[in-house]
C-alpha cells in the first residue's frame, strides 16, 4: 500500500483535480489510500466565515459562504461525475453548506468563536473535497470508497492542533481501512480532521493533512508516503528568493525535519515523525509536473559530498537579549527564564548564552512583550524586531572543516546578531536583519551550490 496525499493546490481547480485522478490511476496497482486537503483556499475561507460571523458581520459571512458554495458546485459540474453520483454529491454539498450557514448564524448571536466550534467549522472543507473527489474517481473508473477520517484518526481532547493517539488510530485503521485495501478498493479520506475519545471533532493543526498521511502510513505499514504538492520536491532554497534553486533528489529524515522547522514551506513540521519512527520513505512530488523526480526522504540518505543540503529561513522574528550580572554562576537562573517562556507559551527558535547574558530569537507576537516585562526584573533587556533566522542544513555541515568560515566569509558586510550550531549537529543558524535576508540567502546559495557546481565541473 502507498499513501498519496494531495494538498489544496493539487485539487484547487478542475484541471488540477483531473491530474490527481491520473496520478492515482498510475498508482492503482499499489491500491493506494488517498488523503485530501480541502480544495484551494477553502480552509482559509471557512476561518474567515467564522471570524466575520463572530464579529457580528453576518452578511459578510453569508456572502463568503455563498461564494464558497458556488466554487464547490462549479467543481462538481466540471469533473466527470456520473449522473447518480452527481445528484448525491450535490445534495451532500447542500447539507454541508446548510450546516455552515447555521453555524454562522449561531456565531453572530453568541459573538464568540471558540476553538471547539472552529474545529467543527474547518472540518467541512475536507469533507466536501473528499466527497467530490471520491465521485470523480468513480467516474474515472477507479474503485473508490469514501471513508470518514473522524472514524479513524483518534486524538486527545485539545482543539486547534490535537495530539493523535497512535494506538487507537492503528486499531481503527485496521478495522476500517484494511478490509477496503484487501478487497482492492481505493480508500478516499480526509487529512487534518479527527475525533477525540469523547466524540468531539478535532484536527491536527493547520497543515495537518501531511501529518494524517504520515500517521496512517505508519499505523498501516505502508511501503511509501507520497506528498503531492505544487513544487518539484524540496529545494536548495526558496525559489522566490533564489530563482537558481534546484531540486534535492534524496535527503535524510533529519535534514527534512530541520528544514521544516526552520521555515521550509513544503512539509508540515510534524509530518515526518510517524514515518521516521516506522522507517517509511516519504516522497514529495509536484502534481503539476508528475514527471519530475521530486524528493525522496529516507531514514539515512547517502552523502553527496556537499556540506550544505539546503538553506531555509524564518521571517517575522524578534531578538530579545538580557544582560545581567546576577546570571554569573547563579544556579537556576536560566531555569527561571525558561519557566517564564513556558508560562507564556513561547517556543524559542534560537538561544545563545554566556555567563552574564542570554539572547533569544522568537516569532514576534504579544507574548514577546510579556516576556520582555518579566525579564526586565533581572536586568537590562534589549529588543530587536524585524529579524530573520537563516539556517544552513546538511548532514555533513559539522564534519566538513571550514564550512562555518565559508558561510560567514560571504557575509562580512552583514550584521549578524546571534549564531547557533544547533543541538542536532546538522544545522548552523544565525539571526540577521530581515532587510538583509534576500541578499544573505542568495549569497549562501551561490557559495554552496552555484559556485560549488562550477568548481566541481572545473576540477
Amino acid at each position: 500500500m502507498r499513501i498519496l496525499k494531495f494538498g489544496g493546490t493539487s485539487i484547487g481547480d478542475a484541471e488540477s483535480a483531473k491530474r490527481a485522478i491520473e496520478i492515482t490511476k498510475s498508482e492503482a496497482v499499489h491500491v493506494p489510500l488517498l488523503v485530501f486537503s480541502a480544495m484551494g483556499k477553502t480552509t482559509d475561507r471557512l476561518a474567515q466565515i467564522g471570524e466575520r460571523a463572530a464579529a457580528g458581520s453576518l452578511g459578510e459571512a453569508l456572502a463568503l459562504t455563498a461564494d464558497l458554495y458556488s466554487y464547490h458546485m462549479q467543481m462538481v459540474e466540471a469533473l466527470n461525475i456520473g449522473a447518480d453520483d452527481r445528484d448525491g454529491v450535490a445534495a451532500y454539498c447542500d447539507d454541508i453548506f446548510g450546516d455552515i450557514r447555521e453555524l454562522a448564524n449561531g456565531l453572530a448571536v453568541v459573538r464568540e468563536l471558540s476553538p471547539a466550534v472552529l474545529d467543527r467549522l474547518l472540518a467541512f472543507g475536507e469533507l466536501l473535497s473528499t466527497q467530490i473527489m471520491r465521485a470523480a474517481m468513480s467516474g474515472a473508473g477507479l474503485p473508490a470508497a469514501w471513508v470518514d477520517a473522524r472514524d479513524i484518526v483518534a486524538t486527545g481532547e485539545s482543539h486547534g492542533g490535537a495530539e493523535p493517539d497512535a494506538e487507537a488510530t492503528a486499531r481503527l485503521a485496521a478495522e476500517r481501512l484494511v478490509p477496503l485495501y484487501e478487497s482492492g478498493k481505493i480508500a478516499v479520506t480526509q487529512g487534518f480532521i479527527a475525533r477525540s475519545s469523547s466524540g468531539a471533532i478535532t484536527n491536527l493543526g493547520r497543515g495537518g493533512s501531511d501529518y494524517t498521511a504520515s500517521l496512517l502510513g505508519a499505523v498501516l505499514g505502508a511501503e511509501e508516503v507520497q506528498i503531492w504538492t505544487d513544487v518539484d520536491g524540496i529545494m536548495t532554497a526558496d525559489p522566490s528568493l533564489v530563482p537558481q534553486a534546484r531540486n534535492i533528489p534524496v535527503m535524510s529524515f533529519r535534514e527534512a525535519a530541520e528544514l521544516a522547522f526552520f521555515g521550509a514551506r513544503v512539509l508540515h513540521p510534524r509530518t515526518l515523525l510517524p514515518a521516521v519512527e516506522s522507517d517509511i520513505p516519504v516522497r514529495v512530488m509536484n502534481s503539476r509536473n508528475p514527471g519530475s523526480r521530486g524528493t525522496l526522504i529516507l531514514a539515512e540518505a547517502p552523502r553527496d559530498g556537499r556540506p550544505v543540503k539546503s538553506i531555509a529561513y524564518k521571517e517575522g522574528m524578534t531578538l530579545v537579549t538580557l544582560v545581567s550580572a546576577r546570571m554569573f554562576k547563579a544556579h537556576g537562573f536560566l531555569a527561571r527564564i525558561f519557566n517564564a517562556m513556558d508560562r507564556l507559551r513561547l517556543a524559542p527558535d534560537l538561544i545563545a548564552t554566556s555567563e552574564v547574558s542570554v539572547a533569544i530569537a522568537l516569532c514576534d507576537g504579544a507574548g514577546v512583550e510579556a516576556l520582555v516585562r518579566e525579564l526586565s526584573d533581572y536586568g537590562p533587556v534589549s529588543v530587536r524586531k524585524d529579524q530573520a533566522v537563516v539556517c544552513a542544513v546538511g548532514e555533513s555541515i559539522k564534519s566538513t572543516p571550514g564550512t562555518a568560515s565559508q558561510i560567514f566569509e560571504d557575509l562580512r558586510d552583514v550584521r549578524i546578531s546571534l549564531i547557533s550550531e544547533g543541538g542536532s549537529e546538522i544545522n548552523l543558524s544565525f539571526v540577521v536583519d530581515e532587510s538583509s535576508l534576500p541578499l544573505v540567502v542568495r549569497r549562501l546559495h551561490g557559495r554552496f551550490f552555484e559556485r560549488a557546481a562550477i568548481e566541481g565541473e572545473v576540477s
